[in-house]
């Protein structure tokens, strides 16, 4: 979008992310995965829940200081209406959900909910910065998006293969994806394919408008990332290594670095 970002910019994405994160993994392990079979991942953070919570308290003085010291007015106010929607949805997820017999994820899932989540939270730089522009950047966040939910929906079929990490694991037999993961988790070479189809279409349109030549960049680079995915569900590769190359699948704008601005 012909923006300069500040340095602050991605340290506040990387410093905010990792804090929900921790935190949604300490706290599914203190619901005794009730949302589901615990991971290797939920554990090392319960091993190490006084350390990381240490780190956490140090990370989240950073992150305070760079919203209210260094943070764009415009991007404080739309990433503070960000964070409470999410926060609204952690809540119900980790209070409400456990005494509910339907919680939130039976009608809202939560893979929809992290997508749309990061991936506003990744354009927020740049949208709070583009008054007149906005709509050049609305397919792209739209299509981040799809690819976002795609990572987390491929992620919960792979690791089902995965058995539960010793005793620890009290997974809830009935605790089930919603249907909608379900049905994507059976097709995903399909949906794969269909936002990679989505991309390629976008990455026409781009063209055709002779809209600037990093946009066409980005879709063909949405594309190259449906196509991973696609590989990586039939590859043989087992599930831990699959869910470091599903985050990998999301980096290909790096290859176009290159590509005149």
């Amino acid at each position: 979008m012909h923006i300069h970002l500040p340095w602050s910019a991605p340290l506040l994405l990387a410093l905010g992310t990792w804090l929900i994160y921790i935190a949604d993994r300490i706290l599914d392990v203190l619901r005794g995965g009730a949302s589901g079979t615990l991971r290797e991942r939920h554990f090392f953070y319960a091993r190490h829940r006084a350390r990381t919570l240490g780190v956490g308290a140090l990370a989240s003085l950073a992150l305070l200081w760079l919203i209210f010291m260094r943070m764009n007015p415009a991007a404080r106010r739309e990433d503070i209406v960000l964070f409470a929607a999410a926060l609204v949805y952690f809540c119900l997820i980790h209070v409400w959900s456990p005494q509910s017999q339907s919680g939130i994820e039976h009608w809202f899932p939560k893979e929809v909910a992290v997508a749309i989540v990061f991936a506003a939270a990744v354009a927020v730089p740049a949208w709070s910065r583009i008054q007149g522009q906005r709509i050049l950047l609305t397919p792209l966040v739209v299509l981040f998006s799809l690819l976002c939910w795609l990572n987390c929906v491929a992620i919960e079929k792979w690791e089902k293969s995965e058995p539960p990490s010793s005793s620890h694991a009290r997974a809830s037999s009935s605790a089930l994806p919603h249907l909608s993961t379900r049905w994507t988790q059976r097709h995903l070479p399909l949906v794969a394919c269909g936002i990679a189809l989505l991309a390629v279409i976008a990455a026409a349109s781009s063209i055709v408008s002779a809209a600037p030549v990093v946009m066409t960049s980005l879709y063909l680079a949405s594309t190259v990332s449906a196509l991973l995915f696609l590989a990586l569900d039939q590859s043989r590769l087992d599930s831990f290594d699959l869910r470091i190359a599903a985050d990998a699948a999301l980096l290909t704008p790096l290859l176009l670095l290159a590509v005149p601005r």
